[in-house]
């Protein structure tokens, strides 16, 4: 049983080898000096020894011995650290679909729908030969978070096509959109997945905070690049010149989350770099495919 002891000090701590040696000393030692101790008490009670032998045999038995108590009691701890393990998974799978689940649902949220829809209105009711196009890309927006984002990766193009949309719902509120600028550049990883929203709590506090009604100078940045096996997105918009919002604030629960998914889905693959600046707000997110 000692060595249910000295399992996790060693074993778990990766040290595997120091630990393999150290459990063999000490389970020949052990043997040792058990069968020492048995040779010295049937000597006490003068039990009749012919030979060496039997310092052999009991050296052997007593050796035996410790190595099925030490193999029964690692049996047991991998059990139980299997057990954990896949305890823990699982309540991280679980954390993560319930993460999904409400990030998925604040994205397009009933303001932008309403937005949208008053739009549309607008549009049929001036008779704006592109109402039907917007109708169709609200439309495709709707399938896309009530369809396409029930799994677990998406199409990156998809993911393109519904930034793209919203943008154009958003342009339509403003007068002049010239400053609102996004790009796509993908070279390679064609048929690339992503996981479905990802990039949209960037877009949205983009338009969000950007002052595009009141400065003719606000301007919205994004811009989405695939090459080399990396993806590399990035966001910037000017702010007002008095802030009003922390950096804290700004993150919001929506970066927040993202970051969360992030790390669910890409690990240590992925860095992420924001500047809250005076004149500014940026976001830079690199993954490694």
């Amino acid at each position: 049983m000692t060595q249910v002891i000295f399992v996790p000090i060693l074993l778990m701590k990766r040290k595997r080898y120091g630990y393999i040696f150290f459990s063999s000393i000490l389970l020949v030692s052990l043997a040792y000096i058990c069968s020492g101790l048995e040779i010295y008490i049937f000597q006490y009670f003068e039990v009749e020894s012919k030979d060496g032998s039997h310092f052999v045999f009991a050296l052997v038995k007593f050796l035996a011995l410790f190595i099925l108590t030490f193999a029964a009691s690692n049996i047991i701890l991998f059990s139980k650290k299997t057990t954990k393990d896949k305890k823990q998974k699982e309540k991280l799978l679980l954390e993560k679909r319930i993460l999904e689940t409400r990030v998925l649902k604040s994205q397009i949220n009933s303001h932008f729908i309403f937005n949208a829809l008053n739009n549309i209105y607008s549009m049929v009711y001036f008779k704006d030969e592109y109402t039907s196009c917007y109708i169709l890309k609200l439309a495709q927006m709707m399938r896309y978070v009530m369809e396409d984002c029930d799994t677990e990766f998406t199409p990156l193009a998809k993911e393109i096509e519904y930034i793209g949309n919203y943008i154009d719902f958003q342009k339509l509120r403003l007068e002049d959109d010239q400053n609102i600028v996004f790009t796509c550049n993908i070279k390679d990883n064609v048929n690339i997945s992503v996981p479905p929203m990802l990039f949209q709590p960037f877009v949205e506090n983009c338009f969000k905070y950007a002052p595009l009604e009141v400065d003719q100078k606000g301007y919205v940045h994004i811009d989405l690049e695939v090459n080399n096996h990396q993806i590399r997105f990035t966001s910037k918009n000017n702010q007002p010149f008095l802030k009003n919002n922390t950096l804290t604030e700004r993150i919001g629960i929506g970066i927040k989350n993202v970051k969360r998914r992030l790390f669910l889905y890409y690990g240590d693959n992925y860095s992420m770099d924001i500047s809250d600046c005076t004149e500014y707000f940026k976001v830079e997110l690199l993954i490694r495919l």
